[in-house]
């Protein structure tokens, strides 16, 4: 009997791995991020720019995925402190589990939501007469969000923390809000 039941089971894997292809999605927007020090040696900064949300889904249900993605942006950032002006760069590898609206292709939901753990970090450029300064923000990094529509196209709203772990610069957490266009 164990024999019949673990040949089934692994005919059904195959079977159901077999029927939902994995998918590429992608999505381009915009990227607001505040950067909040954790004691007073930190600098709070503020930037805006674009992100590439790439992503390798594994659909299990029509409206029900896992997958890994790649949220990658670059913004312009100012120092509240200083007034320094910098380039951020930002990258991530995330896990994640999405639901509804932008799961998979076929998705026939409304509205979707998503929720990821991941690493990666928050870089900033300074560029002065001495040269370029490098202050990275690398840690754990979190993301939530959903989708809904807007005039036609998938809008995901994307909440993300990259938790800093570099103690030369005070472990600056960052937060970021996406606005993110859905390409299919």
């Amino acid at each position: 009997m164990k024999r019949f039941l673990s040949i089934l089971l692994l005919g059904l894997g195959f079977t159901a791995f077999g029927q939902n292809d994995p998918e590429f999605l992608q999505g381009f927007g915009y990227d607001y991020s505040i950067g909040v020090p954790r004691n007073a040696s930190g600098q709070l900064f503020i930037g805006n720019g674009i992100g590439y949300v790439p992503r390798y889904v594994k659909p299990f249900s029509e409206n029900m995925s896992y997958g890994l993605s790649l949220p990658v942006g670059a913004t312009f950032v100012q120092s509240m402190v200083s007034g320094a002006g910098a380039l951020g760069v930002n990258y991530a590898l995330c896990a994640e589990i999405h639901a509804g609206m932008g799961s998979t292709r076929r998705s026939t939901k409304l509205l979707g939501a998503f929720f990821g753990l991941g690493v990666g970090s928050y870089d900033l450029y300074y560029f002065d007469v001495n040269g370029t300064f490098r202050d990275s923000h690398y840690g754990p990094y979190v993301q939530a969000g959903f989708r809904l529509p807007y005039y036609g196209q998938d809008l995901t709203v994307v909440i993300s923390n990259w938790r800093g772990m570099n103690p030369s610069n005070g472990k600056t957490q960052v937060f970021s809000l996406k606005l993110i266009y859905e390409f299919f």
